[in-house]
């Protein structure tokens, strides 16, 4: 069961990652790198609740699962956004890659705590 969630996990992340990384492309055109990766992210959230509640898990998850999702993103913006100032102001790394270098680090964290949120008590 979680090998198979881990790869709707995957893929779901992977179609929201591209999704939101296209969308940061645009408006890095527009706006320096911090205000696009916000942006982005936030655009993010309501792609990801989608796809967590009816893709991925196929459940509504605990009560409020809508929130608790809000406020797990919100976990992944403030590592997502360190790891992109260390990418791009510590490391001089390109901004383009930016977004591309946090996925990787929140990834798997997310998909713990995500998984968590839209498991019932019972079935842990």
């Amino acid at each position: 069961m979680i090998a198979r969630e881990a790869l709707r996990y995957v893929l779901a992340g992977g179609a929201n990652t591209l999704a939101t990384y296209a969308l940061y492309l645009v408006l890095l055109r527009a706006m320096h790198y911090r205000w696009a990766y916000l942006l982005a992210f936030a655009a993010g959230i309501g792609l990801s609740f989608l796809l967590l509640r009816h893709l991925v898990f196929a459940r509504p998850g605990k009560r409020f699962s809508l929130a608790y999702v809000a406020a797990s993103h919100g976990v992944q913006l403030a590592l997502g956004l360190a790891v992109v100032e260390a990418w791009v102001a510590w490391l001089r790394g390109p901004a383009w890659l930016a977004p591309l270098a946090a996925a990787a680090v929140c990834v798997p964290v997310m998909f713990a705590l995500q998984r968590w949120i839209f498991t019932p008590h019972a079935a842990r």
